[in-house]
């Protein structure tokens, strides 16, 4: 396995000719990076990438996480990874300095992003899946929420996902039958089941928070009646202690291209003690989730990009250093190496 994945000049160059393209409204958005500072972020991104993500790639591909006895088990490096890129401020870049963020502007982070999933996909998807729902509990979350769910999330020490589909819905969210019925101050009692829910449990983190998509008792059919919850697999009770939240994994699936990730099914208050807590106004949880959504949309192009791109210099490592016959036939001119094409 070649240890290149990726092209810094390459990224560089596309990077940084968007940046000359900007006009003034679009370059205060920058918060002050310059083209020195932002390649000081992208060379030390690198960094953490060639030394604790990569080196893992192949293993993390070829022994996917396993579910036992209810408990999902990943790589044991998924919780350092975590834990690094929390400490060192990399989940939390992109939130505002309220919330020791660097208010990192989007066009850098997803070249970080890019420098993360080029070198292994897998264990980039977790920090990303935390970084959109925490943004979705900041922009529509209570205080209260945000005081709860943020730090430990920005931290890297609680997982966040997004918790859309459902066994017999599919895409079509207006058919969801995951049912919320109200108790109090914006708590609710949940019970249905989602499917294909991206690191949607494992042992790489203390707790699981799902942004989910359910119906509230009594509201309107279709994508109308739809509302956003926070629904922890642990909730703090009123000691600050985790209690079990009654959400069950059911399943485990393992999608080609990130095989590493955990892809879980989970059932939701089988003993009637699973609670959720609102996000944003009733019925409008569809209009608050596309925030995470769209984002999450952008990724999915940068991801395959980045997968496409290693795959490129992996394939070009394989053309230039394969042995094909002896290095000269009797008879015959002296071969030129494929190493010494430049490409």
């Amino acid at each position: 396995m070649t240890d290149k994945f990726m092209s810094m000049k390459n990224l560089q160059f596309s990077l940084h000719s968007t940046v000359s393209a900007m006009d003034k409204a679009h370059l205060e958005a920058l918060n002050g990076h310059d083209k020195k500072s932002m390649d000081m972020v992208l060379a030390a991104a690198l960094d953490f990438a060639q030394k604790e993500m990569h080196p893992i790639f192949e293993e993390m591909d070829r022994i996917p996480p396993t579910l036992l006895e209810g408990k999902v088990q990943v790589h044991p490096a998924v919780r350092s990874i975590l834990t690094t890129l929390g400490d060192d401020g990399w989940i939390s870049a992109v939130f505002p300095e309220t919330w020791d963020g660097d208010d990192m502007p989007a066009t850098l982070l997803h070249c970080i992003n890019f420098i993360f999933a080029a070198a292994n996909y897998s264990a980039s998807a977790y920090s990303g899946l935390t970084i959109g729902a925490a943004r979705l509990i900041l922009t529509f979350g209570s205080r209260a929420l945000q005081d709860i769910y943020l730090p430990p999330m920005l931290a890297g020490k609680w997982q966040g996902t997004m918790a859309l589909t459902e066994p017999d819905a599919g895409s079509s969210l207006g058919d969801l039958s995951t049912m919320a019925d109200p108790l109090d101050q914006g708590t609710y009692a949940i019970s249905g089941e989602k499917v294909f829910i991206s690191a949607g449990d494992h042992d790489g983190v203390d707790n699981v928070v799902h942004l989910m998509l359910a119906r509230i008792k009594g509201a309107p059919p279709g994508p109308k009646g739809i509302s956003l919850f926070v629904v922890p697999k642990l909730r703090p009770n009123d000691q600050g202690d985790l209690v079990d939240n009654d959400v069950t994994v059911t399943q485990i699936f393992h999608k080609l291209g990130y095989r590493g990730t955990p892809i879980t099914g989970i059932r939701l208050g089988e003993k009637g003690n699973c609670r959720g807590y609102l996000v944003g106004e009733p019925h409008r949880g569809l209009f608050c989730m596309f925030k995470m959504m769209n984002s999450a949309r952008l990724e999915v192009g940068m991801g395959a990009t980045a997968i496409a791109t290693a795959a490129y210099h992996a394939a070009l490592d394989y053309c230039q250093t394969r042995k094909q016959g002896p290095s000269q036939v009797p008879g015959m001119p002296p071969s030129v190496p494929l190493s010494s094409i430049r490409m």
